[in-house]
């Protein structure tokens, strides 16, 4: 179950990222520099195809946890290490990290048990 919803999770954010760079609520000047239209499109493409491929089982547990853990990680430096997040690419960063930080938790749970 935790491997589907990590893979409904990433779904749901790549189709997020594509909705809102092709309507222009997320686009260059929401993010730190070099992340622009085309990094967007290209990260929310990427993790549409992440989603189906954990959605297929192509990725254990233990890798989605640490893949999960990491990248919340990364965020978190991100978020505070760089300057020059609008508000909107703040808020939407932060809430990626905090759905990352739960599967990551969740899964990490799961493989203890």
């Amino acid at each position: 179950m935790l491997v589907r919803l990590d893979a409904v999770f990433e779904i749901a954010l790549g189709i997020a990222v594509l909705i809102a760079t092709a309507s222009g609520a997320l686009g260059s000047d929401d993010f730190p520099r070099p992340v622009g239209t085309v990094v967007l499109f290209i990260v929310g493409a990427a993790l549409v195809l992440l989603g189906v491929l954990i959605w297929l089982g192509r990725m254990g547990l233990r890798e989605l946890a640490l893949g999960n853990a990491v990248s919340a990680i990364a965020g978190l430096v991100w978020l505070a290490a760089v300057s020059g997040f609008s508000s909107t690419g703040f808020a939407f960063v932060a809430a990626t990290v905090a759905g990352l930080a739960c599967l990551a938790a969740a899964q990490a749970a799961t493989l203890r048990a």
